[in-house]
């Protein structure tokens, strides 16, 4: 557990270890850290995000009295300054202060320069959040089914001039709500499909509600989705035992009037691929095929506890998609809500036919923006890698919007074409469409199906987060988890909007 608390002093105070950082360059270390030249000249870190230590009994450094350490976490090169460097390097200064077994921290910021500041992280407060960001989702471990579960504990002390201790209380606030959120993403994207399926899933959301009631939910049923004609969600669970649900989320922080935000996250709690079965090696990370749906449990909630001036809809078609003698067949033709219909080629682009019936559910709220968020296609992977999730929007002013909160929150997403020339690949013979095209562009062609469930009178954007949502061994607060891809993002996204 990570807790943050304001300190007005750095010398003395009650605490085991101090935490400073700096960059790579070491004349930049002498200018930042001028009170520790000494130690400098004899352990300059070797690499990006390692660290040096000292205490009282090996350096002539008064202030260390008691075995009280002097830490200092390296970051990348001050040319190469961005809104995620210190996030990255809190997340690999925790795990070592986790380590060492530490209770008490006291966290120095240094001062950046105005134009620096300006440039990459908008206002001092969101300085001094991407440090408490980094620090408590470097701490993450999912250790729900280990026998032996983490105790770590560190006390944060906090200087930064900077700031007076009512802003400092108010980033640290701010910064605890939206990394609780991110790590319950990620607890639901960790957790086994045995445990987390549809039924359970709308559980527990209706569980968060009555932690939090200004969040309304409401749940349909297996015969509500029969009833309202969403065929391609049914189409999608007939395979498995465990039925379809279909979520909604509602937060109003404005009058009703106003128009909402929908956000729509593909819910499949695990994709097998279904008839169209996937090979067996890192199936088990299907489990995470509804990290769409975590994100958008996740900010909405996150939004109601902010209590965020804003309408948002969270909807979540949920399915597990599963192989049996009632599974929907490549072949089959299906009609969704939007009496569109779908030639089924490959079961196993299924989160599409779901995402169908959810974008022409959300035309109800008369939305003035929709935003679809789903681990859609490996093609996406295949052209970004597990950094960026693929952007598609007609709309230029959302592009900017979603881009300059990728680049404050680290998120990143990176936008792809959505030509109407692509839109020819997956035409089909005996129905308005079919549910994919040919092998290349897999990422576009998919975007392109789901504009065709799109109503022209709202703005929408879809960020395929099959990459991101799955952590590689690259960024430190992320790493050997999975990650609660898009929370950040769309929190950021909805402060400015």
């Amino acid at each position: 557990m990570i807790k943050f608390k304001h300190t007005s002093r750095i010398f003395p105070t009650e605490t085991d270890a101090y935490l400073f950082f700096t960059f790579s360059d070491k004349s930049e270390i002498k200018k930042s850290l001028r009170n520790a030249e000494e130690i400098l000249k004899e352990k300059f870190p070797k690499k990006f995000h390692d660290s040096v230590m000292a205490n009282s009994e090996n350096q002539n450094l008064s202030f260390l009295k008691d075995g009280r350490l002097l830490f200092f976490q390296k970051c990348d090169k001050l040319e190469r300054l961005n809104p995620d460097i210190f996030r990255r390097a809190s997340a690999s200064a925790v795990k070592k202060l986790i380590s060492m077994k530490l209770n008490r921290v006291t966290l120095v910021i240094s001062t950046i320069e105005k134009e620096s500041l300006q440039k990459n992280f908008d206002s001092h407060e969101y300085y001094l959040q991407t440090f408490l960001e980094g620090l408590a989702l470097g701490s993450y471990k999912y250790d729900q089914y280990l026998s032996e579960k983490s105790k770590a504990k560190i006390d944060f002390h906090i200087f930064y001039p900077e700031l007076s201790k009512r802003k400092i209380d108010a980033v640290i606030k701010l910064s605890n709500v939206i990394t609780k959120y991110v790590m319950l993403a990620r607890d639901l994207q960790n957790s086994p499909a045995s445990e987390l399926y549809p039924e359970t899933l709308a559980l527990k959301v209706k569980s968060l509600s009555k932690q939090n009631p200004k969040v309304k939910v409401k749940v349909f049923n297996l015969t509500e989705i029969k009833k309202r004609k969403m065929r391609g969600l049914e189409a999608v669970g007939k395979g498995s035992e465990r039925k379809p649900q279909f979520i909604i989320l509602e937060y109003f922080g404005k009058d009703r009037k106003s128009q909402p935000l929908v956000i729509v996250g593909k819910g499949v709690t695990f994709d097998s691929g279904g008839i169209s079965i996937k090979p067996a090696q890192n199936m088990w990370e299907m489990k995470g095929d509804m990290s769409g749906a975590a994100t958008t449990i996740a900010t909405i909630f996150t939004a109601a506890e902010l209590k965020l001036k804003i309408n948002l809809v969270g909807l979540i078609p949920a399915a597990e998609n599963m192989p049996s003698g009632s599974s929907m067949r490549p072949g089959d033709i299906i009609r969704t809500a939007s009496g569109k219909s779908i030639e089924i080629d490959n079961t196993d682009a299924e989160g599409r036919l779901i995402l169908a019936d959810a974008l022409e559910y959300a035309a109800k709220y008369k939305p003035k923006l929709v935003i679809d968020l789903a681990t859609l296609t490996g093609a996406c992977v295949v052209a970004l890698g597990n950094f960026a999730s693929g952007l598609f929007t007609r709309d230029d002013d959302l592009s900017r919007e979603i881009v300059r909160a990728s680049n404050l929150t680290g998120e990143r997403v990176w936008r792809l074409p959505l030509w109407d020339d692509y839109h020819q690949l997956i035409k089909s013979d005996i129905a308005d469409v079919k549910n994919v095209g040919g092998r290349w562009g897999g990422a576009i062609t998919a975007a392109c199906f789901l504009e065709k469930f799109v109503d022209k009178k709202y703005k929408w954007a879809h960020l395929d987060i099959a990459g991101p949502a799955f952590a590689e061994e690259t960024i430190p607060y992320t790493s050997k988890t999975m990650t609660g891809y898009g929370v950040r993002l769309l929190i950021k996204f909805l402060e400015n909007t």
